[in-house]
């Protein structure tokens, strides 16, 4: 197979890509991922999950973003979930956690360890996977930590800052660092998770909050597209001859998200629209015409 570069920007709606004109990010083929059929929920571990093993989480077993790191939980929530709604679910839920000793458990954002189905990475030898949601999060992102200066405090800016400067950055270097390498060849698949547009857009970009930011998302959309010239130059030097960048979901709306997740290839296709289940069958396969 030919080497290939997915990044994966987490959060960049498609939509926003055409209005604000992401010429590096559409690159010569551009369209749509269907990320509902078969969906639980349009969160970013579940997504991932589902394209890393083309399957859905009946097979895969992630559901949502989170996840309790004691499994009993989890089926507990899914039975108290199945009751009539009312008032004293919560308690019912909470007087049951109290009872089972589970106050202490915590959510965490899977990885691998909880996959019940096997991934492209373990598919192809040549393959790795940087961040990769599902899979290998990074710790930080794992934890939930990326909005947690909220809670004690800091302003949304500081907030961001704090993610730029530490978690971001060190994304890119490490992408940058395998990409420049002088004795590292181009993988079959080199894969890399930047969560930063969907970190930004839940401080100013949810249509239904007062922080609702136009000129902010403009500038955000700007700065990835730079970024994705960026990796665009320095993954073409490196040898890989097919470079993919694509989204899970696109801005969020409420709890979960909307549904204008993208895909955009440096060939040529006449395909506008491909499905999240089988967009890694396809990806990796000898082409990307999807015909």
């Amino acid at each position: 197979m030919k080497p290939t570069l997915v990044v994966a920007f987490d959060g960049l709606d498609y939509e926003l890509i055409k209005e604000f004109d992401c010429k590096n990010v559409k690159q010569q083929s551009f369209g749509r991922i269907d990320n509902s059929t078969d969906t639980k929920s349009i969160k970013t571990s579940e997504l991932f999950a589902n394209l890393i093993t083309g399957e859905n989480y009946e097979q895969h077993g992630i559901e949502g973003l989170s996840i309790w790191t004691n499994p009993r939980i989890g089926k507990l929530e899914k039975l108290i979930s199945r009751l009539p709604y009312s008032n004293k679910t919560s308690e019912l839920r909470q007087a049951v956690y109290e009872s089972l000793g589970f106050m202490s458990a915590k959510k965490m954002r899977p990885d691998k360890t909880f996959l019940e189905e096997e991934t492209v990475f373990e598919k192809i030898d040549n393959s790795r996977a940087m961040f990769v949601p599902s899979y290998n999060p990074s710790e930080y992102w794992q934890m939930g930590l990326d909005m947690t200066p909220l809670e004690y405090g800091f302003s949304a800016q500081k907030t961001l800052e704090i993610w730029d400067t530490r978690e971001h950055q060190h994304r890119k270097k490490e992408l940058f660092h395998e990409l420049e390498s002088a004795i590292l060849p181009a993988r079959d698949l080199l894969m890399c998770h930047y969560p930063r547009p969907d970190i930004h857009q839940h401080i100013y970009g949810d249509p239904d909050t007062s922080s609702f930011s136009h000129d902010r998302l403009r500038k955000l959309y700007q700065e990835t597209d730079e970024l994705a010239a960026e990796i665009k130059e320095k993954s073409e030097s490196a040898g890989y001859e097919k470079i993919v960048f694509m989204s899970d979901h696109g801005l969020p709306e409420g709890e979960q998200h909307n549904t204008n997740a993208f895909w955009s290839s440096s060939a040529q296709s006449s395909v506008s629209k491909v499905s999240l289940k089988d967009f890694f069958e396809r990806l990796t396969g000898d082409d990307f015409s999807f015909h």
